[in-house]
């Protein structure tokens, strides 16, 4: 009997090895997380697969049954609702992983651009994208009241944004930092922070490989490589 237990517990260690992580990351995370997997991959063999996205999006297929094993969200309520919900999520508690800051890119790299009507500014969307909402805060403030009548280009997510801006296809962008490190940083008081959760959608204590995973993402050589990227710490 104790062979047996044996055997069916390698041969569930095996068989979830030989399967990918499948992992649900928000577009502005998407290639910090490539760089954290790609290292995580070399060092244990295990592969995972990234599919990125406005988190409004990637929450809905998960709501919907999308087979992820762990959802790096940019805002902090579409884990906890995935925690507290009736779908999507069994794995455990959402936890932060990193503090997003907006950058303005485009023009002279001054803030009191976003006041002058005549110049576009790309955002993400702000119905499905955090970092659209913290964007929409910014324009909002009393000095760019003059602003009002600009054009909005909004992507559907936070590389889009980004995207558009660098195409031409608007005069200003309103992007994560993590995607510009050398443009003009939003003062974080201007917006709600971006506060970016992540949450295990089934128990690692059931996935040898998924527990390895989250232990490697909350490791210092991830912090360090998370910070490096233009994010700041969690509190």
């Amino acid at each position: 009997m104790r062979h047996l237990l044996l055997l069916l517990i390698l041969t569930g260690v095996h068989s979830h090895a030989d399967e990918p992580l499948r992992v649900a990351v928000a577009a502005n995370f998407r290639a910090a997380l490539q760089q954290a997997s790609d290292l995580f991959q070399t060092n244990t063999g295990i592969r995972v697969v990234l599919s990125s996205g406005s988190t409004g999006v990637l929450y809905t297929q998960i709501t919907h049954g999308a087979p992820f094993d762990l959802f790096f969200a940019a805002d902090r309520d579409s884990a906890v609702k995935l925690a507290t919900g009736t779908a999507g999520a069994s794995g455990g508690e959402p936890f932060c992983y990193a503090r997003g800051r907006l950058a303005l890119v485009g023009g002279d790299g001054k803030l009191a651009q976003l006041a002058d009507p005549r110049l576009s500014v790309a955002i993400a969307n702000p119905v499905t994208a955090p970092y659209g909402v913290a964007a929409m805060a910014v324009l909002a403030r009393p000095e760019f009241a003059t602003g009002a009548g600009r054009t909005l280009v909004r992507g559907t997510n936070a590389v889009q944004a980004y995207q558009f801006w660098h195409s031409g296809a608007a005069d200003l962008g309103l992007v994560p930092r993590a995607l510009a490190l050398d443009a003009t940083p939003v003062p974080a008081g201007w917006h709600p922070p971006v506060e970016q959760f992540a949450i295990a959608l089934s128990p690692a204590a059931d996935n040898p490989a998924l527990a390895s995973y989250l232990n490697w993402i909350r490791s210092d050589t991830v912090r360090t490589l998370i910070l490096d990227a233009g994010y700041e710490p969690c509190p």
